[in-house]
């Protein structure tokens, strides 16, 4: 199981069933813990409906008192590949 967090200004960001485009902070120990991925995913307020564990921070940082969970379904590159040729 991955854990992931992700900045959001309010829980009503995070709409359920709809796949949605977030920058997530992956918090799984070992070598790339810190590292930040935009990702394709799927949300939910249940934190058993997907394999893996999210946690929402508001601007300045605080947790929500809730945990998500996670499925992502695709990494998205940063940077578009267009810039790389």
């Amino acid at each position: 199981m991955a854990s992931y967090d992700t900045f959001v200004n309010s829980l009503g960001e995070l709409r359920e069933q709809e796949e949605l485009t977030l920058l997530v902070r992956d918090l799984t120990p070992g070598r790339h813990k810190y590292c930040y991925k935009q990702v394709r995913a799927l949300v939910s307020s249940d934190p058993k409906k997907y394999p893996d564990e999210l946690q929402i921070r508001y601007p300045k940082g605080q947790l929500a008192p809730q945990v998500y969970s996670i499925q992502v379904l695709e990494v998205v590159p940063l940077i578009p590949e267009r810039y790389f040729s």
